[in-house]
């Protein structure tokens, strides 16, 4: 590619051969979005997964110049106190070498916009408070925090 030629960049649902991928890469995305080392994140996500894709789940993907360069779980929830179904962000990932191009803002902006159309006037998502890259990302796209989770060890 020359300088100055543009890329190809498309949002779409997944493929099956792109599922396939997401599926392979399962679980170093959960270490790095949780910051916990743990051996068996890769076959819990997949469990998740499958069962998000069960009850209506999909992915989508960004692809730059025909490689799956990122993607994003839409999903629905309830509202434990409401009882209310919301729209709901599973997963947000983009591979470390397509960062830095905004593909994590198509994505979810694309995610939104097909959650809008589904009647969802609420979407939500979890982010652990030490990744700031991504909180800060979520409130520019006007997600606001609604309730905090604590822990304690003992």
């Amino acid at each position: 590619m020359k300088e100055g030629d543009k890329l190809t960049v498309e949002i779409g649902v997944a493929t099956e051969v792109e599922i396939d991928e997401i599926f392979e890469m399962a679980g170093a995305n959960r270490e790095e979005a949780t910051g916990v080392p743990y051996e068996r994140h890769k076959e819990e996500m997949q469990k998740a997964y499958r069962h998000s894709i069960e009850h209506g789940a999909y992915f989508l993907v960004v692809r730059e110049e025909d490689q799956l360069a990122g993607w994003v779980q839409v999903d629905k929830s309830i509202d434990w106190i409401t009882t209310k179904e919301i729209g709901w962000i599973n997963d947000v990932y983009v591979k470390k070498s397509f960062r830095g191009r905004g593909h994590a803002t198509k994505l979810l902006k694309q995610a939104l916009l097909e959650l809008k159309d589904r009647d969802y006037d609420e979407v939500r998502l979890n982010v652990y408070v030490f990744n700031e890259h991504a909180i800060k990302l979520y409130e520019k796209l006007g997600f606001t925090d609604v309730c905090k989770f604590m822990k304690v060890n003992l």
